[in-house]
Parts: C-alpha cells; structure tokens; sequence
C-alpha cells in the first residue's frame, strides 16, 4: 500500500514537475515580449524620435489634411549625415465621392530636384488634369525622394494603399545601385532581399529604432567617421555621401545583382498594387548623354572603354552621323562604371514587367529626343547627368498625361475640348527668376564636390557671388540655410510690392500657391494685393483654379465676392453660400449673399441672411446699408 502511495506521489511530483517546466518555458518566452511591448508603448506615448509613419496630420493634428512625415527619410539613412526629405505634398483625410488620387513613386528627378515644390512634374499633371476634369477632386501626391530606390517604394505600398489611390506613376531606377538600401550603397543592409524587407519591416517599431541607435553610438565610439573621397560626408553632396564601391562595371556581378534587385522589387511592387485593384503606370528613365561624359571609364577584358566611346560619338555629332552618335552616347552612358544614370537594361526591365503585366509605359526617351536638337538628348533639356530643367520638367509631365489619356486612365473618353495647349501651362506657371537662381545655385553645389570634381573640397556656394538681390536670397536658402525658398518668396513679394513692381509681387505669390495650393495662408497676401489694384479678373481667374485644390471657406468667400464685382452673381451666391456652411457667422458673407439675393428681386431669401447679421451683430453699420439698399430696390 505504502509502495503504492509512494508511486502515485512520484507521478504527480513529475506531472507538477514537467508542468512547472511548461510553464517556466512559456514565462521564459513571453516575459521578454512582454517587456519590448511596455518599451514600444513607453516610447510611442512619449513620441520618441517622432512619428514612424509616411503619412502624419500637416500642418496640425487638427488638419483635414496629410502630408508626408518629414523625418520618412530617417528609415532609410542611418550611416551618415545625409537625410532626404520628402516634397510638401497635401491631401485629404478623407477621399470625397468625386476623389481620384494619384500616387508618384520615385527618387530626386520625380520629386523635382533641383527646384522647389512649386516645380515638379506631378505638380504640373495635377494642374492639366483638374482643367480637364473640373467636376472631379483629382489629388497627385508627389512621395518622391532624393537617393530612395525600389526598396523605399516597395516598403511604401501598404501605406499608400491605406489611402485609397486610384492610380499610381512610377519613375525610378537611376538610384538602383547607390540609393538607400541599394547594392553598392553606404546605406546598405546586405544583398538579400528577404533580410533586408525584414529590417524595414522592424523599422516600423521604435523599440527596433532605439536599439538601432544605441548600437549605433556604441560603434561609433570605437569607429571613425566614413569619407568619401578624402572628404567627411556631411561636407559632401548627396552624390558621393551614398557611395560605396566607386566602380561598378556592365554586366559585372555587383551590376547584375543591381539589375536583379530593380527587376524584383518592382515586380512585387506592380503585383501588390494590381492586386489591390489600382492601376499602374511605368515609365522610361532618361538622362543627358550628349553632354555628360562618363564619370568613370575602366579597362575591361569584355567592354571597350567608356571615355573612348564617347569621344567618338562626339566626332559622329560633329560629323553630322547623329543617329550614329546617338547610339554611340547610349553606350557611353551604359558602360559608365559611376551608376548614376541608369543603363538602357533598366528601359528593357521597364518595358518586359509592363508588357507582362499589360501596364503602359511612358516612352519618356523618345519625348525627349524628338524635343531635342538632331535627336540627341543633353543640356537643352538637362542641368546635370540626369535631371531635368523647366522644360524637360514640363515634357514629363505632358508624357504621363497622354499616355494615362490613351490608356483611359480617370474615365474612357476624355473632353478634348477642355485639354489646354502644352505652352499654356508653361507660361502661365508659378515661377520666378528666385527659382531659377535657386535651382542653379543646387546644381553649383552638385556640380562642386565629387564625381564631378574629382579632388578638394567643395567649396562652391563659398564663392559665389551674388550680384542681385534674388541671387542674395538664393544664396541665403541654399549656403547659409537662413530661411526656406517659400520664405524667400514672400520676401520678395512684399519688396516688390513695397517698390510699386506688382506683377512681380503677383509673380512671387503665385510661385507660393503653386508650391502648397491647399494652404489659405498663402493666398492672403495675393487676395490683399488683387484689392489694392483692382485687379478683380486676375483674382478670379486664380481662386476658380484655387478651389479645385482647396475649398476652404476663406477660397470660397473670396471666389464669391469676386464673382460679385464681376456681376457673375449666380457663381457668387454659389461659393458664398459653400462658404456659410462652414463659417456661419462670418459678417462679410452674410452680408454679400443677402445684397446678391436683394439684387434679383429674393427679398425673402435675402431676408434670412439679413436675420442673421441682426442676431450675430445687431450693433453693425451693415443693417442700415442693407435696409436702404432693399428700399432702393422695391420702389
């Protein structure tokens, strides 16, 4: 019996025993979950290191707009100094019935680089497409950024499908192989894709983030910062702070994993979007190949020498053998060893995932060269090796409107006749001798430092010179940092203003409203300008484009009153009343809508605003103006 008992104590001493082990197991695995769980929560309640996501609440958490976080960047950059920032590009919490949305996707020439936000080719696509289709809210939203690549774009899709696009355009690729996360980049986390789509994944979590710096000072305690080219890289450009192997030759193993990761990443990319019913258009990547030459020429047993090739496409051109020379600057271009510009493999990669997949594809290099003398693409539509100027900023945007036209992308068939002349656009845009100085004074600093000057420092926008007072603003944004390009506008604005010049002033404030078009802020001074000059035409023909960005109670009271001293009374009571719904109690409005009504003989319609402006304000002069008003009117 004793034997017994001891038996069934010895089983329930190893039952409770392998349960204890059960359960110290299970503790062992969820204590330290639990524990990276409080730390993400502690550091979320206390908004370390900000916010993580691509799309934050701007200007204000009370915004019915979002913007794109301006630290998205910092997912990305770690290893040095260099952190790209994003465009100023608004959109609406909440789509509206008659939303379509655009998403852009890309690297620095989809963003716009070298100007300002009021320049870009989405910027541009947006302008045409709202005058074609006035009925619908169209929103282009530009998350294009310097030195990204697919793998940025990739980590970007879920984000931007939360957001309900209907479309989204791709131009990317030139930044394949130095671009964040890129094979040959000093923002590089490896060459397998599965490893580094799981860092961005963690990158998400701030826990993951906190770590990530704590290591980071623990190594740079031991390290030494990096240097490109003799030079610290927070005194380099953006071009050489990103690099890592300097020569990457055609068809060399580092240049086909290149390849490979561009083909991979953007098939998953068309994938995942397709598969959430939006659709996609690619496009050529261009770049100026008759007057750059190679950055770097190498000697290899299978390619000839880059700068060869290219000094004889430069006697081809002068020999009047253009098509010759074309193709001869094409291979120059490809056997580059510098990667900034993307080789024609990166075209046929372009074209095979949109032949696959029936996406259309913007045939962008032959746009450009038929826009260029004898076909041969360089500093007429170029600044550098691969970014556009004005014009060529306004060809890109002319390609993606007509082949999301041919492609029946918005609706089937498009109203001809609301598609304005591609010229009308180019001279009535919101641009100022401030952004061209500001655009060149960025390719001055581009073009001072490494690779396109090979040793020294870079000490360009040291020296230069301003000669006028726009140069001196330049020279103020983009060296000393003192304000940002649209403060450098208003200054303008209000000096010219101040010296009588008023189409300057006007010129200033429009470059604003192109750069934010949903902001109230920067159509006030313009609205105070257009009544100091009269200049009640000029007002409406701005705020009828204004309020397809931005309907604001503010556009619309100003869109209304303009229409009323214009005598477009029935527009004016439109916009008025569109604007009372928001702002009930605002006196100006009340007032406007009950003369409007008064003056078309609704003396009860009228009536109802004149209540109002009795209630709200029974002390105001505008009761008895009204009164005699009304009683001139029914005699």
């Amino acid at each position: 019996m004793k034997k017994k008992q001891k038996e069934e104590i010895s089983i329930k001493r190893e039952s409770l025993s392998k349960s204890k082990k059960i359960l110290f197991w299970i503790f062992l695995t969820i204590f330290p979950l639990l524990i990276l769980a409080s730390i993400e929560i502690v550091l979320h309640l206390f908004n370390y290191d900000g916010s993580p996501k691509l799309f934050v609440s701007t200007p204000t958490e009370e915004s019915k707009y979002f913007g794109i976080n301006v630290d998205i960047g910092k997912r990305y950059f770690n290893s040095n100094a260099f952190v790209p920032t994003p465009r100023k590009d608004l959109f609406l919490k909440e789509k509206p019935e008659n939303g379509y949305r655009l998403f852009v996707l890309g690297g620095s020439t989809a963003a716009g680089y070298p100007y300002g936000n009021n320049i870009t080719f989405p910027r541009i696509l947006n302008r045409k497409l709202n005058d074609v289709f006035p009925e619908k809210h169209i929103e282009v939203i530009n998350v294009a950024m310097t030195a990204i690549n697919s793998y940025s774009l990739l980590d970007f899709i879920d984000e931007i499908n939360e957001q309900e696009p209907d479309a989204i355009l791709i131009y990317a690729g030139h930044n394949e192989f130095y671009g964040a996360l890129g094979v040959s980049s000093m923002e590089n986390l490896g060459r397998n894709r599965f490893f580094v789509k799981t860092i961005l994944q963690l990158q998400k979590f701030k826990t993951f983030i906190l770590l990530r710096k704590i290591s980071k000072s623990i190594f740079g305690l031991f390290g030494s910062k990096e240097k490109i080219n003799g030079s610290e890289v927070m005194n380099e450009t953006a071009m050489s702070a990103i690099v890592r192997d300097k020569e990457i030759a055609l068809n060399s193993e580092i240049y086909d994993l290149g390849n490979e990761q561009f083909r991979s990443n953007l098939i998953e990319i068309v994938e995942r979007f397709q598969n959430a019913g939006v659709k996609i258009l690619l496009s050529e990547l261009v770049s100026n190949i008759k007057d750059q030459p190679p950055f770097e020429s190498v000697n290899s047993d299978t390619n000839v020498v880059a700068g060869e090739v290219f000094k004889k496409a430069k006697k081809c051109e002068d020999d009047g053998e253009y098509l010759t020379a074309r193709n001869l600057f094409n291979s120059a271009k490809d056997l580059d060893a510098l990667r900034f510009r993307a080789s024609d493999d990166f075209n046929k990669i372009v074209h095979e995932i949109g032949n696959f997949y029936n996406i259309p594809t913007v045939p962008l290099v032959s746009i450009f060269e038929r826009n260029s003398p004898n076909e041969l693409t360089g500093d007429n539509l170029m600044l550098d090796h691969l970014h556009p100027n004005i014009d060529g900023y306004f060809l890109m945007a002319d390609g993606f409107f007509e082949q999301m036209r041919l492609n029946k992308f918005i609706v089937d068939k498009w109203p001809e006749q609301r598609i304005k002349p591609n010229h009308y656009y180019y001279t009535n845009w919101g641009v100022t001798e401030f952004d061209s100085v500001y655009a060149y004074l960025n390719i001055l600093q581009l073009k001072g430092g490494w690779p396109f000057k090979k040793t020294g420092s870079n000490v360009a926008l040291k020296n230069f010179q301003p000669k006028t007072l726009v140069d001196s603003f330049a020279h103020d944004v983009t060296y000393l940092k003192k304000f940002t390009p649209e403060i450098a506008h208003i200054k303008l604005a209000k000096m010219f203003e101040s010296e009588g010049q008023y189409k300057k002033s006007f010129m200033e404030h429009r470059a604003l409203i192109y750069t934010v078009p949903q902001l109230d802020i920067f159509y006030e001074p313009m609205i105070e300008l257009f009544l100091k000059t009269n200049q009640y035409q000029t007002a409406f023909a701005i705020l009828s484009e204004a309020v397809h960005f931005n309907d604001s109670p503010f556009i619309c009271k100003w869109l209304g009153q303009f229409s009323l001293a214009l005598d477009f009374t029935e527009n004016g009571i439109f916009y008025l009343e569109k604007s009372l719904a928001d702002n009930p109690k605002d006196i100006d409005v009340l007032f406007n809508l009950t003369r409007a009504y008064y003056s078309f003989g609704k003396f009860l319609k009228g009536d109802k605003f004149f209540d109002s402006i009795k209630f709200y304000y029974p002390k105001s002069s505008h009761i008895q103006n009204l009164i005699n008003y009304k009683k001139s009117l029914q005699k």
